[in-house]
């Protein structure tokens, strides 16, 4: 019996003794991953905002708050995904733009200046979205060289992919400028530009031609 007992202690004892360490790491992992990941971000936020142009400068602090808006930017392996990140949070403002535009055309009168420029609004807006929506099956079938065969399209094709959707935004941004009563649709625009320049800057890498 006092066997027994003895070995029943000591088999509980072992069982603890596992459990604890298991949960330990699980808690090192949990504490210590995200802050790992969220490094990764910091990181390539601040070399987009160094890339970034003097006239079209983003800051590390927009580029970071940007990304964290959507959960998948923490789970970002390397600049690929939070690019794919970047594209979609900027196709998904001007989808939201566009259909902002879209009924402001509702209450202008057809033929007016007005309802004009909103409509060259609304088209830019839609070609700006179409083109993210290539840029985002370019970046899907893409894979760095390094390591590997290269596959998918050259790396320069990715920046400027997103650089000519943002010049549409910029169109729009032109179109209603000064237009009276479509002000926070001008700002919007604005902000969409901001957004535009963030993907640039962050995919600014990808013009290394030793990549194709």
């Amino acid at each position: 019996m006092v066997i027994a007992w003895t070995t029943t202690i000591i088999s509980s004892t072992i069982i603890i003794m596992l459990f604890s360490s298991a949960t330990t790491a699980q808690t090192n992992n949990d504490s210590g991953g995200k802050p790992k990941r969220t490094h990764f971000i910091v990181e390539a936020c601040k070399n987009a905002s160094i890339n970034s142009s003097e006239y079209r400068h983003v800051t590390k602090e927009f580029c970071v708050s940007t990304l964290q808006q959507d959960k998948r930017s923490d789970e970002a392996k390397d600049l690929r995904d939070l690019a794919l990140v970047g594209v979609d949070i900027l196709k998904g403002h001007i989808i939201a733009a566009s259909g902002k535009v879209k009924e402001m055309m509702h209450s202008a009168k057809n033929g007016t200046s007005t309802a004009q420029h909103l409509r060259l609004c609304e088209m830019d807006y839609d070609a700006a979205v179409t083109i993210l929506k290539v840029c985002n099956t370019m970046l899907k079938d893409y894979r760095s060289p390094k390591g590997g065969e290269k596959v998918g399209p050259p790396s320069f094709y990715l920046p400027d992919c997103v650089d000519k959707a943002s010049g549409f935004v910029s169109y729009c941004e032109h179109e209603l400028v000064d237009m009276p009563g479509q002000e926070a649709l001008y700002k919007e625009s604005i902000e969409l530009g901001k957004l535009g320049d963030l993907n640039v800057a962050l995919m600014q890498p990808y013009w290394d031609f030793t990549q194709n």
